[in-house]
């Protein structure tokens, strides 16, 4: 395991992350290793360790050489950030103190950061735990992801996997604070596994149903639902699912607190702004393939506990479009905030794309000609993430 960053105060609550990305699997399909006597169909993955460092970077505090500054929450400040990961070559993070090479993501190192990083969370009812995982994953009766070395022992292939689902019930019974999940895998039925008694891979923590939930806050967001698949693009790119939660963190969502001037980001926020950014995508899609449409499934439950506690207002993405289309370019499309700022573009013969700041606006476009009605829709709503709207010129 690799303790990536740490700054706990005693007395203090802190944010502490776990995150895991598994890209190598050297017993599934064009692995380097012996061959699983079942391997599911299971390849080697391109994005699980791109996605985790885009995280880990999003995460990592100010000073850092890919630091980003997103994470904020004064009251809660992150503590720590535990990584694993598996890739073709070493996932290496650059930080203040020098790079630091991230542990593989076998299931015993998974099990031993987990631990560690469960430690954490319980040191204090107000901490914040954050799980990332982004690999592989099947459904049976429950959610289970892969470990880097799953398939390494044909008599107990599964042993090398864990369930996440039970995990999440386990550790609502154990740590008082709030957690967050993130899983970034893929949830397929696997007949296998659901037809061979005693396959089942186990928590990382047992589940006592003699405890009762004492979990504040329990948001588990996943990549996809159920039986179906997630998506990344070829070549090595963030995936789908972490590109959707890195947007959502980094300002496209947040509700104000009532006589403050700080906006906060809790699970409820998070989950609706990915589920319509992964739409969005779909809609921005060059060619769109139904098959592969993702729609995220969440689960929030508990009071709000905000992840993040933002200074600036949430964003949001908008997506002005004019029917007919061969309308476009002879119309502008403005947009007009209650505070009277405008922003607007002139002959553009394609979807107008622009991002503003939450509030109110007038939303319409007009003919510098004067030939063409105008089109004005007064006191929109503009919420994070994303606002799309087709204006319809009268023919």
């Amino acid at each position: 395991m690799t303790l990536a960053y740490e700054s706990i105060k005693p007395g203090q609550p802190g944010t502490h992350v776990l995150a895991i990305g598994v890209g190598s699997y050297p017993h599934l399909l064009g692995g380097n290793g012996k061959l699983a006597n079942a391997p599911l169909g299971l390849k080697q993955l391109e994005s699980p360790q791109v996605s985790l460092k885009a995280l880990l970077d999003w995460f990592l505090p100010p000073g850092s050489p890919h630091g980003a500054t997103s994470f904020q929450n004064d009251r809660v400040p992150l503590a720590s950030i535990e990584a694993l990961a598996s890739a073709a070559q070493p996932v290496i993070l650059g930080l203040p103190n020098g790079p630091v090479e991230l542990a593989p993501a076998t299931r015993q190192n998974i099990q031993d950061a987990f631990e560690s990083w469960l430690e954490r969370l319980k040191s204090n009812p107000e901490n914040i735990g954050v799980f990332y995982f982004c690999g592989h994953g099947v459904s049976a009766a429950d959610h289970y992801l892969l470990a880097e070395d799953f398939g390494k022992s044909n008599a107990q292939p599964w042993a090398h996997a864990f369930d996440i689902s039970t995990t999440i019930r386990a550790v609502e019974r154990v740590a008082p604070g709030a957690v967050y999940y993130f899983i970034d895998a893929c949830r397929e039925i696997s007949r296998e596994i659901a037809m061979t008694l005693g396959a089942n891979p186990t928590a990382l923590y047992p589940l006592d149903l003699q405890k009762k939930v004492i979990c504040r806050s329990v948001t588990a967001i996943f990549a996809t639902g159920e039986g179906a698949l997630a998506y990344a693009p070829k070549g090595g790119s963030v995936s789908r699912f972490t590109s959707a939660l890195i947007c959502a963190l980094s300002g496209y969502c947040g509700v104000k607190a009532p006589g403050t001037t700080t906006w906060n980001v809790d699970g409820e926020g998070i989950a609706a702004a990915i589920r319509q950014l992964l739409e969005y995508e779909t809609l921005n899609a060059s060619t769109r393939n139904d098959e592969c449409i993702q729609v995220s499934e969440q689960r929030v439950q508990g009071i709000s506990v905000p992840l993040l506690r933002i200074a600036a207002v949430p964003k949001v993405k908008v997506w002005l479009d004019l029917s007919p289309r061969q309308r476009r370019a002879l119309y502008e499309r403005y947009l007009v905030s209650s505070k009277g700022e405008r922003v607007a573009e002139k002959g553009l013969d394609d979807v107008y794309k622009v991002e503003v700041p939450r509030g109110f606006y007038e939303v319409g476009a007009h003919d510098p000609e004067g030939s063409l009605p105008a089109i004005v829709h007064l006191d929109e709503e503009l919420v994070p993430p994303i606002y799309p709207l087709t204006l319809e010129s009268p023919l």
